[in-house]
């Protein structure tokens, strides 16, 4: 018959549905010394140590005796057989537990375990179960009325394996789409633990999971401050780099059934040698106190943000202070991007921050900043000129203090006040340890282009003259990359070979239909249908653009896809329907928005011959030519018969067709 003995919370034996307790708190922590021993026992001296903590009685070998005669006394009738259930071997006392005597330490640490295992295999149920079951048993307390080096090793163990529990369940949680709990298991974890970043790491990812990117930098910036005031160091790279991690779109809350496992492995980081060195260089020269604006450009998923997060944690890695907000298209906080990461300064500063800005700016800065109280509705707010000298004196003390890097992601949503803000900055900060990073992407629809990239190409102008600013236009990966990518990721076909092994070139055909799109082409290598079919993610993603472009554009672009790989423009407004006019304001829209592009036959004898025009990524015209519909197609087939002069196409190499 089974026995079970609880050493958390009250101590007791149960065996047969009767429950034993002792009396003795002395015995109490005998029996769980010798329970937690194991087969190896403890020493007369050890065990003496546990029961009576500092100065030994006199008589304390008698009253140990004693005290172990109690316990034999206490265990014998839960034996099985009439063994002595304490016995001395070697000189060390050990206590002789049946096979099925389970401890319910021994059980709560052995299911953190397995709820980590099961965590791992993406079973979020196994994994919610055994870590809540441990959790539970470990939130009870550890021989609350006795004291020692012994006991006090023993809870802080205990505490630690509750923490790990709390964290494996809010993950599990999250997985399985209970974000609500995920985040009250995960602040649970933090207020436990609160110098543990792993458990704060869960909790960043919990709030940006649920979409609440403010609270997730909040948690890292808590973390930051803690480690700071008590600790006198900065976080670990693992929390930079989740810091890092919270640049670009929030993610969204995924359906129940979508688990870590589910998700790809984050892909490598390669290929981007020229956009590193040109951000190294210009952090460097801001570390020199030679101010610094960088501006990053590139079509969706091109990699601006991983090349933010890269910068980021080399800034982070040299002991520079890295500061990260991001325009969201629908942004409710005045100047967001800039309150966001000044706010995230003044969180983590051990310090009063406000000590080194003029009086007269404290009160606006309190009025704007969450972490001093804000953000008021804007109509109470300061004039503008006001707000733009606080935020600017509060970025000149952040980087008197060490070197100082402001990334901003997609800053293509930015606001005319937010932009009006940084430039104000560029002007008013000359001379400061600063370098201001923005990434925007350079495929919008030209009324959303007009909002942002009129100010931010007009800012750039004074400073590119003096060497004070770099534009990057971040390009598709080459073969080369791409092979890289592929071997660390460990992408193969559906027969197990390599994506670029002489069995199978899907990496170098991947490559040629994206263009080298990161985003593109691991989708398409990771989907099932092989590097010929449009993926699910990318079929989204053209047909968001093709909602962004307009009616007109949209023909144009459907008429493109059917054609094939490349069209002129006369074949292309005649099957629109369109007239001259109206085609060449769409046809514009689609070459701005990087849809389309102009390409020329290398070494074309014919200069006289209209150019011609094709899809930047075949991927694209596939996933558009996939929505026209089989009657759209036919009517289009028949009109470009009757086009005058259209039989002249690029072969899908490039070359010229007669």
């Amino acid at each position: 018959m089974d026995t079970e003995i609880d050493i958390l919370g009250p101590m007791a034996v149960r065996r047969a549905g009767t429950v034993y307790h002792l009396q003795s708190a002395q015995a109490r922590v005998a029996l769980a010394r010798l329970v937690l021993a194991g087969p190896e026992g403890v020493t007369r001296e050890e065990l003496a140590d546990v029961i009576w903590p500092g100065a030994l009685p006199p008589t304390w070998a008698s009253a140990l005796r004693t005290l172990v005669s109690r316990l034999r006394a206490f265990l014998a009738p839960m034996q099985t057989e009439s063994a002595n259930p304490v016995v001395k071997r070697g000189g060390r006392y050990v206590l002789a537990l049946g096979q099925d005597t389970l401890v319910d330490v021994e059980d709560a640490t052995r299911a953190v375990a397995a709820a980590h295992d099961a965590l791992d295999a993406g079973n979020m149920t196994a994994a919610t179960r055994l870590a809540t079951r441990a959790a539970d048993r470990l939130r009870s307390p550890f021989l609350s009325e006795h004291d020692g080096d012994w006991v006090a090793g023993w809870r802080e163990r205990l505490s630690e394996h509750l923490v790990t529990a709390l964290e494996i369940a809010a993950r599990a949680a999250m997985g399985a789409g209970d974000h609500r709990r995920a985040a009250l298991l995960a602040e649970e974890a933090t207020d436990r633990a609160p110098a543990r970043e792993s458990a704060h790491r869960c909790l960043i990812a919990v709030r940006e999971a649920m979409g609440n990117r403010g609270e997730a930098l909040r948690a890292y910036q808590r973390l930051r401050r803690y480690l700071a005031e008590e600790l006198g160091t900065d976080p670990s790279p693992a929390t930079e780099a989740a810091f890092l991690a919270l640049l670009g779109p929030s993610s969204p809350s995924g359906p129940p059934g979508r688990t870590p496992a589910a998700r790809h492995r984050p892909a490598p980081f390669t290929g981007r040698r020229r956009e590193m060195t040109a951000l190294a260089g210009a952090w460097a020269r801001a570390a020199r106190g030679r101010r610094q604006f960088v501006l990053v450009t590139g079509e969706t998923g091109i990699g601006k943000t991983r090349l933010l997060r890269e910068a980021g944690a080399t800034v982070a890695a040299e002991g520079g202070l890295l500061l990260v907000g991001r325009c969201d298209q629908d942004a409710v906080t005045p100047y967001q991007p800039l309150v966001e990461a000044l706010d995230g300064y003044v969180a983590a500063a051990p310090d009063d921050v406000l000590a080194a800005v003029t009086p007269a700016f404290r009160g606006p800065l309190r009025l704007l900043l969450p972490s001093l109280g804000g953000p008021c509705p804007p109509a109470a707010l300061p004039e503008q000129p006001i707000l733009f000298a606080a935020l600017t004196q509060l970025l000149r003390a952040a980087a008197s203090e060490r070197p100082c890097a402001v990334l901003i992601d997609d800053a293509h949503w930015a606001d005319p006040q937010t932009v009006m803000l940084l430039r104000h900055l560029l002007r008013t900060t000359a001379g400061t340890r600063l370098c201001i990073v923005i990434a925007a992407r350079n495929d919008l629809p030209v009324p959303d282009r007009q909002r942002a990239w009129a100010g931010l190409d007009e800012a750039m102008l004074p400073f590119e003259h003096v060497g004070e600013a770099t534009e990057i236009t971040v390009g598709g990966l080459d073969l080369a990359a791409t092979t890289a990518l592929v071997d660390e990721l460990g992408i193969t076909t559906a027969a197990g070979s390599p994506a670029h092994g002489p069995a199978d070139n899907s990496a170098h055909r991947a490559h040629t239909r994206s263009g080298g799109n990161p985003f593109m082409l691991l989708e398409m290598l990771r989907h099932r249908a092989g590097p010929d079919a449009v993926p699910p993610a990318v079929a989204r993603l053209v047909a968001a653009k093709q909602a962004a472009i307009g009616q007109d554009a949209g023909r144009l672009l459907q008429v493109a896809a059917v054609t094939g790989p490349s069209v002129a423009f006369d074949t292309m407004a005649g099957a629109a329907g369109l007239d001259v006019l109206a085609a060449l304001d769409a046809l514009e829209s689609l070459l701005r928005t990087g849809i389309l592009t102009e390409v020329t036959a290398a070494g074309s004898r014919h200069p006289d011959r209209p150019a011609l025009y094709a899809f930047r990524h075949d991927v694209v015209r596939q996933a558009v030519g996939e929505q026209v519909s089989a009657a759209r197609r036919r009517h289009v087939t028949s009109l470009q018969h009757r086009v005058p002069g259209t039989g002249h196409q690029l072969s899908r190499t490039g070359g010229e067709r007669p």
